[in-house]
């Protein structure tokens, strides 16, 4: 991610931050940039881990995604004080995505970039190839990132919130073609973990 004084300024949208995402939170906030997390608690900024020197600024609000209009409120509101997102990472499961992204998407600027951060499954045999959510339109640049897992033969495990933060933020730093990565593997699929 090339942090510009305009990029400084712009706020950047975190949806469920608070877990194995805060590493991706903190580097924003010592990066400099205004950060609007979403969670259904409100996180500490403790949470962040040290701030730095950097005069990124948290705001931290509290909505859950699987209740539409609440949700689609706060994140308006979000939008007001801050402006409209310049970039955004999501943590949504499934069954909120619909409603969730149309609402995020409304507050996108023109250009913005989005992250999709998605479990393993998006990449299962048997699972049709990922590709843009249809709230965000051709002029949005949407990039997918799957959580896979690490380790040989029988001795898999899922990630850590390092590994994931890691992954998560390389892929906001990487140029805009790469539409899709994988944090760790998912092949062969017989090798995901059990639990």
């Amino acid at each position: 991610m090339d942090v510009t004084e305009s990029t400084r300024r712009s706020p950047v949208l975190v949806v469920g931050g608070t877990g194995m995402l805060a590493a991706v939170v903190g580097a924003l906030l010592r990066e400099g940039l205004t950060t609007v997390v979403v969670s259904r608690n409100p996180p500490v900024p403790a949470a962040f881990g040290t701030p730095g020197t950097a005069d990124g600024v948290l705001i931290p609000v509290s909505a859950d995604y699987t209740e539409p209009e609440p949700f689609a409120r706060t994140i308006r509101r979000a939008a007001a004080r801050t402006g409209p997102f310049r970039q955004a990472v999501l943590w949504v499961h499934a069954e909120g995505r619909p409603h969730a992204y149309a609402a995020v998407a409304d507050t996108l600027t023109q250009d913005a970039s989005v992250i999709e951060v998605v479990g393993s499954g998006a990449l299962a045999p048997t699972a049709p190839a990922p590709r843009p959510p249809e709230a965000f339109g051709p002029h949005i640049r949407h990039r997918t990132v799957v959580l896979g897992f690490t380790g040989d033969g029988p001795r898999t495990r899922w990630l850590d919130h390092g590994e994931i933060g890691t992954g998560v933020l390389a892929a906001l730093r990487a140029p805009q073609g790469d539409r899709l990565r994988v944090v760790g593997r998912v092949r062969p699929w017989e090798d995901r973990p059990s639990a």
